[in-house]
């Protein structure tokens, strides 16, 4: 995951306090919940999170590591994201500070070495989530991942349900509490293009399939999310056709003319 550098982070709202317990590793029954896709949260089984215990810079970089799904991040892209404005120096000591700080908050009573969500490989950091957590960005990212590689396979049914699990996964934007933070900006841009693709894609299968309630459903789920796409504004107006609705496709062909006068260019013949 490709992320930028620099940032102002605005803090997450707390949560009510709640009784505190031993490492991770001895968890057992609801998975571990980690979400970073329409608003951050963080579940621990048996744990509620007291965040106004935690500065805000260091509930940053706990959804900084979050946003990356597991994956380890050098810590120099971690003090440019998020302690730019520091001499390197301070800024590693500051890093190794919230490190610690995160450590302490999310396994109270683990000793120093033996954290087994917040690890250190090398010079990198990484939440290290259980494969049963349950993980938006990651399973998204799985679920892109599969589509694309039954794409020309003839695998329509198996591309379908790969991007029906994406779709599902893809609540909002990445961090909305993150604002136009430069680190989160260029990844949030790039889910809500692959979020809004996915659902074009699947709407063209579903009407491909004859399954016109889920192709307008999808397609309009993938205008939601961008509002400019061409080919979801196609599928949605071919399917309230087919669907005998011609009322509902003229209206949606007026509107895709209105969309597209408010960028000063003129529409496609299908929506004339």
């Amino acid at each position: 995951m490709g992320f930028s550098s620099h940032q102002k982070i605005r803090s997450r709202a707390a949560e009510q306090p709640g009784p505190e317990v031993g490492p991770l590793s001895a968890y057992a029954g609801p998975a571990l919940v980690v979400r970073c896709l329409g608003g951050f949260q963080l579940t621990i089984p048996g744990r509620q999170l007291d965040w106004t215990t935690v500065r805000p810079r260091v509930r940053a970089l706990l959804r900084f590591l979050a946003a990356h799904g597991g994956r380890p991040v050098h810590r120099e892209i971690i003090l440019a994201a998020l302690w730019p404005e520091l001499p390197i120096g301070s800024g590693i000591r500051n890093l190794h500070v919230g490190i610690s700080t995160l450590r302490a908050f999310l396994e109270p009573g683990v000793r120093r070495g033996e954290s087994t969500l917040v690890r250190r490989d090398g010079e990198s950091y990484r939440l290290a989530l259980p494969r049963a957590a349950l993980c938006d960005v990651r399973s998204f990212e799985e679920a892109v991942a599969a589509w694309r590689r039954t794409v020309g396979t003839g695998q329509r049914s198996v591309e379908a349900a790969a991007l029906r699990e994406a779709l599902a996964q893809y609540a909002g934007d990445l961090l909305p509490e993150d604002g136009p933070a430069e680190w989160v900006v260029a990844e949030r841009d790039r889910y809500r293009t692959l979020a809004a693709e996915s659902a074009a894609t699947l709407a063209t299968l579903e009407l491909e399939a004859g399954h016109l309630a889920a192709a307008v459903a999808a397609a309009r789920r993938g205008l939601e999310i961008d509002g400019f796409r061409d080919d979801a504004w196609r599928v949605l107006a071919e399917a309230h056709q087919r669907s005998g609705d011609a009322a509902a496709a003229a209206r949606t062909r007026s509107a895709y003319g209105r969309v597209l006068r408010t960028l000063g260019v003129s529409g496609p013949a299908w929506a004339a």
